[in-house]
């Protein structure tokens, strides 16, 4: 079986999903990538095949109307390539592991779903394709429903989620079910290839890791570190990400600042692994979610406890006391409470640092591999039997 994924982006998780997902699959499948030409090719193992097919779209989430740049319009008539390269490669499945709008686009221009059996990744549903001003802002709002209505260009024969309630968002918004396959988020896995130590920190650090955006809740973090801090004394706290961090300077300037590392910036793969390696327990404060979190799937394969709010699909990804611990969302005694309770007890930190390591294991990208194949078999099979 010949699988071509397409990565038509640079930024953020999806390169390491996609590289993920191919390396495992190269053990099964023949596997080529498509992809930009950027600097992510070191993320791919020897048996995937690269083909460096266009010029990558430049986005900022700061300001999403950067996408309509001339440079960028330049760089979609690059995709064309990939209409060239696929007629060569003649692959079996053709799968975008996530469809955005220029991708979408893309794909209608050139019938690509009508020529090959196409499969799409959606990490994030929605219930509705418009969204709201109020709640996003008129241009967040104006954009992410252009993106919306791009993707229902396109008609893939399967739809992957990776959670049940993202199956059913689907479905209340009229999709067939019998097109939507629900597989986990693998455990990421490769930065640990960029650990150049093998022994934990003996630092007390709580990590916040991601783009900083208002659903994170780094405000209640903040709020809580509070208290962590008045009742450990050594403890740190560590924010790495981009994003605005204007809003939180009134919290920020109540915390001791000789415990605090801010990496307000593009985290590089080898300086992640290095917080997640220093971190004693990785914080998700989140005050609403769809999917499932690549932050936390790190944290699991680095074998860190965490604290999660109860929001989305967080709370089905970890048992309550065992990797780590589950706290009401908009709070900040209980996340305070759960942080305290891991840094003092020993015990229960590496106890629960075994139970994450565990649960990585049982996401491993082996198995999601396997997954995947058992939907892209079933995909030709209908396609032979209609033949």
């Amino acid at each position: 079986m010949k699988v071509v994924y397409i990565l038509t982006v640079s930024w953020g998780g999806i390169p390491h999903y996609t590289a993920e997902l191919a390396n495992a699959m190269s053990s099964y499948a023949d596997v080529i990538v498509l992809k930009p030409e950027d600097e992510n090719d070191n993320i791919f193992n020897k048996n995937v095949q690269i083909i460096c097919t266009f010029k990558p779209i430049i986005f900022s989430r700061k300001n999403l109307l950067r996408i309509l740049t001339l440079k960028n319009v330049s760089n979609f008539a690059s995709y064309k390539n990939i209409y060239n390269v696929l007629k060569e490669l003649n692959p079996d499945i053709v799968h975008f592991t996530e469809l955005y709008p220029h991708s979408a686009l893309f794909t209608r221009l050139y019938n690509i779903d009508k020529n090959y059996p196409v499969i799409c990744t959606f990490h994030a549903t929605f219930k509705s394709f418009l969204f709201s001003p109020r709640q996003y802002g008129l241009t967040k709002a104006i954009v992410f429903s252009i993106a919306e209505l791009l993707k229902r260009l396109v008609d893939p024969k399967k739809i992957i989620v990776h959670t049940e309630n993202d199956k059913k968002t689907l479905i209340s918004r009229g999709l067939d079910p019998s097109k939507i396959e629900v597989i986990p988020h693998g455990a990421y896995s490769f930065f640990k290839n960029f650990v150049r130590i093998n022994e934990d920190s003996k630092e007390k650090v709580v990590l916040f890791f991601g783009y900083i955006q208002e659903n994170k809740g780094l405000e209640y973090l903040l709020k809580a570190m509070k208290i962590v801090m008045r009742n450990i004394k050594d403890v740190k706290l560590v924010i790495a990400g981009e994003g605005d961090l204007r809003r939180y300077n009134t919290l920020l300037d109540k915390l001791d600042s000789s415990r605090l590392e801010i990496y307000n910036e593009f985290i590089s793969n080898e300086f992640a692994a290095q917080l997640f390696k220093r971190a004693s327990v990785v914080v998700l404060p989140y005050t609403h979610h769809r999917g499932h979190s690549g932050v936390l799937t790190i944290a699991l394969s680095f074998g860190k406890p965490v604290v999660v709010a109860n929001v989305g699909d967080l709370p089905n990804m970890i048992e309550n006391g065992r990797e780590g611990f589950i706290v009401p969302p908009r709070d900040s005694k209980a996340p305070a409470d759960a942080i305290i309770k891991i840094l003092r007890d020993d015990k229960l930190r590496k106890n629960m640092s075994r139970n994450a390591l565990k649960k990585s294991e049982k996401l491993s990208w082996d198995n999601i591999a396997k997954m995947h194949m058992k939907v892209y078999e079933g995909v030709l099979n209908e396609r032979r039997s209609r033949s």
